[in-house]
């Protein structure tokens, strides 16, 4: 098999061919523009592409002409991951961008591989609800109100603590759906401060979040 593109938009020649088909002036720019971006050193092309698949499901971007849903999930495959990683991903953003948006998702996504399995496998959804318990999340959460708060708490822990993303890569797909969304909160609570200190927490450098900002 193919080994995965050192950069997911300049090496790939068949994406370069669908973008350049929607117009040559559109794609003789996203190209540069892309190409750039997915060219930086730190994060790499896989988590970009999951990514990019967390941002269009923020954007709706996954239906009609020149959607870019479809490339984008085809650029995750090509850097290795597969379906039950994307479907963490669209899981992922039923908490930090809605349900019903991720369920658009799902569909297309059902267009794209196929159809999905027709009952769950065994173990799918296991999860370890303590991965946020050292967040500060919950206690945050509670400060705005407290049912709120903790069905919030259930509901992102169970997302969170899916086990095929690591913690890290979550934040950092956070981030970028913090920014897509700009999820900035008009009170005490900010999310994005609180993935960005997740993500530390995890492990991740200033320099690798700071490349996820400037690829959003």
């Amino acid at each position: 098999c193919k080994m995965p593109y050192e950069n997911a938009v300049l090496d790939d020649f068949d994406l370069q061919a669908g973008l350049n088909s929607i117009n040559p002036k559109f794609g003789d720019f996203c190209i540069r523009a892309a190409g750039e971006v997915w060219g930086l050193p730190l994060v790499s092309q896989k988590l970009k592409a999951l990514i990019t698949i967390a941002i269009d499901v923020v954007n709706q971007d996954q239906v009609g002409p020149g959607n870019p849903y479809g490339a984008h999930v085809n650029m995750a495959i090509k850097q290795g991951s597969n379906r039950d990683e994307i479907e963490e991903v669209l899981l992922f953003t039923c908490i930090y961008a809605g349900f019903n948006k991720a369920a658009g998702a799902f569909g297309t996504l059902n267009e794209l591989l196929g159809p999905a399995p027709a009952t769950l496998p065994e173990g799918a959804l296991d999860y370890d609800i303590s991965v946020l318990e050292d967040s500060g999340i919950k206690e945050d959460l509670a400060k705005l109100d407290q049912a709120f708060g903790g069905l919030f708490y259930r509901l992102a822990a169970q997302v969170w603590g899916l086990p095929i993303i690591s913690i890290k890569d979550k934040a950092l797909i956070a981030i970028a759906i913090d920014i897509a969304h700009q999820e900035k909160a008009a009170g005490e609570i900010d999310p994005f401060r609180a993935h960005v200190q997740i993500a530390i927490k995890q492990g991740a450098t200033k320099a690798e979040i700071e490349e996820v900002i400037k690829f959003t």
